[in-house]
């Protein structure tokens, strides 16, 4: 079995993991939430565990996942 990732690297807006692309990014939130469910099934329970929900785009250009919802980080962002 291959194991196939997505590149990613450091970005300068100090996130670990910043993906080149829009296209990218989506790519590595399907595979992460994909195996955060796996781990909650192995678990049995869902209670505690953090799910990326959605990306966005930094002021470096470079794409994040976050767990986030969008009215949580634009309030974070502004302030």
């Amino acid at each position: 079995m291959t194991v196939r990732t997505v590149e990613f690297a450091p970005c300068a807006c100090g996130k670990e993991r910043g993906y080149a692309s829009e296209h990218q990014a989506a790519k590595a939130l399907g595979k992460v939430q994909a195996k955060r469910d796996r781990a909650r099934s192995h678990a049995g329970t869902r209670r505690g565990l953090v799910r990326e929900n959605r990306t966005y785009e930094c002021s470096e250009g470079m794409w994040h996942l976050t767990s986030q919802s969008r009215s949580e980080y634009l309030h974070e962002v502004a302030a």
